[in-house]
């Protein structure tokens, strides 16, 4: 049976498919190390429609057009904002089967129309892209990567493949770091080969899930070799590796399919294993020996909140929304091991306390007065609650004699998070003048960790200087809502914030008319977090500038990033000005929003109000600024 001829399209191109939906696509790419921003606008009629892979059907297929657009802003690497270790997936749809190329140009262009329009419920694609080569595709090196990285982390480095359907021979491919010892996890392997799973496998994918999947392992402390992980890359046979792992899904003795097969990384060599079902639970037929760097088990008492869990290993309570007291570990721990993580990957492990020697006796509150100046010394306390505990017990000195810069620090893993004041600076807030400082502490760094396990990354994420974020933003006509508090005045008092704080959002252009929904707060240590921040939630300013009209077209931006945005112009750079104006006013977060061609100043209206007021509305920054500064 025919498909019936389709009605006759208006005149093409049109953002519209005749039936009130938008049969446009806006494809964008924009290279943060530029600032170049290219677009393609896709109507019928705008792409030639190909045949499919398998020669069945014909098919729009925009991988190229994307290609295309980075080539033109010179990025080699493209990436989703808020899904950078993802796959770029370009839009692809298949055509109706009644289009043929030799159907008049109407029929033709409404048959595109119709499925343009299904794909344009999301109109407008916007990648991100860099100038610099992307990670390497190769199978082998990515997984002889991987583990390098597990025995830097003293990880597991587990490769499953599991039955998508219990019986069914279709198996599914995932890799991930484990801690050695805990419950086989739930996570979905959904890769086809292992070779695909490696290319896809970042170490922030393979570090994802471990503070969920890790909360029932064994808990204890790191005591790694002095050469543990300087033996380089291993070599990795990935065909080898992908058939030693299928032997394991089929049982040996009676040829019939297991649940799935492990290949586990642990002491810089490869342990094999089945997996079977037990009941609900998937667990390995058997362990590998415990690795080398495994310490003394760190002590712990069962939650007082939970009900009395037997085993661990099989316990699947939910971790969200769970018990607060323990955050869904049943434990509370009384030491932890925190592990210290650079941006080549390479770790500290710090114990604490020290199993050998046992727990330090915390600083006094009130340090003397011929030691105040001592900067190892605690901080003078204005409250007998709250204590500071000895150096070996924070992370900034560790950190500062490792060279890394302590405002990079932020969490590996998905985990319970301590403030700065308590992680960073040794800082704990007892619940009585009774309480051990030690104990406290160590319970509240080791809260809801996975097996007591504290994971830091101190490495500063890839983003781009304001000034090359702001132009890209501006170029694809949106705006920018920036914040900046001056805390400096806080020195020396623990439980107030330090420093200057830094927030921003990338917001449509009709939110400058309401700044406290866009206002992003004042939050992040550093300006690259700030500025990364606000471009992982790019689409949340993308989408709603979309016309509403399906009528009315989306513009297709463009721009080669050759000349900053006109707001931004003076010798200044905006990061100086804006700690000028936050040191104007201390300890008040100061929002600027900046649009092409205006910066406006907004202050609260109150000490305690979220709405604010414009202050300064000027042409440049530099300007707003300086007018500021002297009123």
């Amino acid at each position: 049976m025919s498909e019936p001829t389709p009605p006759t399209p208006p005149t093409w191109p049109t953002p519209s498919d005749g039936s009130g939906r938008r049969a446009q696509l806006v494809l964008t790419v924009a290279n943060i190390d530029t600032a170049a921003v290219a677009s393609a606008s896709i109507t019928p009629g705008t792409v030639t429609p190909t045949r499919d892979a398998d020669d069945l059907f014909w098919c729009l297929d925009l991988a190229p057009v994307v290609a295309r657009l980075a080539a033109q802003v010179g990025a080699t690497h493209l990436y989703e904002p808020d899904l950078p270790d993802d796959p770029v997936i370009a839009p692809w749809t298949d055509l109706p089967k009644g289009w043929q190329p030799d159907l008049p140009a109407a029929q033709r262009l409404a048959y595109e129309a119709q499925v343009i329009a299904d794909e344009a419920r999301d109109p407008w694609h916007i990648w991100l892209g860099r100038s610099s080569p992307p990670p390497t595709t190769d199978p082998s090196r990515r997984l002889a990567h991987l583990c390098h990285v597990a025995e830097q982390l003293c990880l597991d480095l587990v490769i499953e493949a599991r039955r998508l359907t219990p019986g069914d021979g279709t198996l599914g491919w995932d890799i991930r770091f484990e801690l050695p010892d805990g419950p086989v996890g739930d996570r979905l392997a959904p890769w086809s080969d292992l070779a695909e799973a490696a290319v896809m496998t970042t170490v922030g994918r393979a570090a994802a899930g471990l503070a969920e999947h890790g909360r029932h392992a064994p808990a204890h402390h790191i005591t790694p070799a002095r050469d543990a992980g300087r033996a380089g890359l291993p070599r990795v046979d990935v065909d080898q590796l992908e058939r030693r792992i299928l032997a394991d899904c089929t049982a040996l003795l009676t040829g019939e399919p297991t649940a799935g097969g492990h290949a586990i990384w642990r002491d810089n060599r490869w342990w094999h294993t089945t997996l079977r079902t037990a009941g609900e639970v998937t667990v390995r037929a058997w362990q590998p020996p415990p690795p080398s760097w495994q310490g003394p088990p760190i002590p712990y008492a069962a939650c007082p909140t939970c009900p009395p869990v037997p085993d661990l290993a099989r316990c699947r309570c939910p971790r969200l929304g769970g018990c607060r007291t323990c955050h869904g570990t049943h434990r509370i721990f009384h030491a932890a091991s925190v592990t210290i993580v650079d941006g080549a990957h390479r770790a500290r492990h710090l114990n604490w306390p020290t199993p050998a020697t046992g727990p330090t006796p915390p600083a006094d509150a009130g340090p003397p007065a011929d030691r105040a100046a001592d900067p190892a010394s605690p901080a003078p306390a204005v409250s007998s609650l709250v204590r500071q505990l000895p150096p070996e017990y924070r992370l900034r000195p560790q950190l500062t004699a490792l060279s890394l810069d302590p405002d990079d620090c932020a969490p590996l893993i998905d985990a319970h998070y301590l403030p700065e004041s308590a992680l960073l600076d040794g800082y704990v807030t007892l619940p009585h003048p009774d309480a051990d400082p030690l104990q406290v502490y160590l319970r509240q760094v080791a809260h809801g960790q996975p097996a007591g396990r504290v994971f830091v990354q101190a490495a500063p994420p890839y983003a781009p200087p304001l000034s090359t974020m702001v132009t890209i933003v501006h170029t694809l006509g949106l705006h920018v809502v920036l914040c900046v508090a001056d805390h400096r005045a806080n020195t020396g008092t623990p439980y107030l914030v330090q420093g200057l704080r830094w927030g921003a959002k990338v917001t449509p252009p009709h939110a400058s008319i309401d700044v406290p929904r866009w206002t992003p707060g004042a939050h992040h240590r550093t300006v690259a977090q700030a500025v990364d921040q606000a471009l992982r939630y790019l689409r949340n300013a993308s989408d709603q500038a979309v016309p509403a009209e399906p009528a009315t077209p989306i513009p297709a931006p463009a721009g080669d990033g050759s000349r900053p945005s006109t707001v931004l112009a003076g010798p200044e750079s905006p990061e100086v000005l804006l700690s000028m104006l936050a040191g104007k006013f201390p300890g008040v977060t100061v929002t600027v929003v900046l649009t092409p061609d205006r910066c406006a100043v907004h202050l609260p209206k109150a000490a305690t109000s979220p709405d604010r007021q414009v202050v300064i509305a000027a042409a440049t920054l530099a300007e707003a600024v300086t007018r500021t500064l002297s009123r």
